[in-house]
């Protein structure tokens, strides 16, 4: 008897011990970036976008930001959505004034939690919803055009009001700018814009 509840003791001091290790290797289990991916994002986000080395674009637009420091992926989620506008601001620019829509993309690519929003403070400007719809209303794009061809974030939250932001570059802020008065028509590209359907 005696045996038995030194054996029930030993056992449970080894599954005692043995736990955190078990959870140890959990944690080290999952994927994390390696040294040069770090590196890159940190060169990022130091370097003002436009002084970026054009060759380190699309590495840095693979980067899973979710596989980085914790200090890093918040901030590394918010570039890689600045840059990813940028770049869609573009090819819409080249396009012309008939935007066209862009397949593949959803509103999973452009709606982001709530608690990011945080991240998309420098470079960008927030609208409100009747900014927004006064936008929508002029150039007849929907809310998909806006975050797919432009630069949109909605950041969102169940049962709290939404946040819309546009790089402060969107050529959409000249409308923003007209809905509050400060902006002389809706002239951009060169010619009015509006979104095919």
């Amino acid at each position: 008897m005696n045996y038995n509840k030194t054996m029930a003791w030993i056992l449970a001091s080894f599954l005692l011990l043995t736990a955190p290790a078990a959870r140890a290797e959990k944690k080290d289990a999952s994927p994390s970036a390696d040294k040069t991916t770090v590196e890159l994002v940190q060169y990022f986000l130091k370097v003002p976008t436009a002084e970026a080395n054009p060759k380190l674009i699309d590495p840095f637009l693979a980067v899973k930001t979710e596989t980085l420091p914790k200090k890093l992926r918040g901030r590394a989620a918010a570039k890689q959505a600045e840059i990813g506008a940028l770049l869609r601001l573009h090819d819409t620019k080249k396009g012309g004034s008939l935007v066209q829509p862009l397949e593949g993309c959803s509103e999973k690519d452009f709606v982001k939690p709530l608690s990011m929003a945080g991240f998309f403070s420098e470079g960008y400007e927030t609208v409100t919803e009747d900014e927004l719809k006064y936008v929508m209303d002029k150039t007849k794009c929907s809310e998909i055009d806006l975050g797919c061809r432009f630069s949109m974030l909605i950041f969102y939250e169940k049962k709290k009001d939404r946040i819309l932001k546009f790089t402060a570059a969107d050529p959409i802020m000249a409308i923003v700018a007209e809905s509050r008065g400060k902006g002389s028509g809706t002239r951009f590209f060169g010619m009015g814009i509006t979104c095919m359907h």
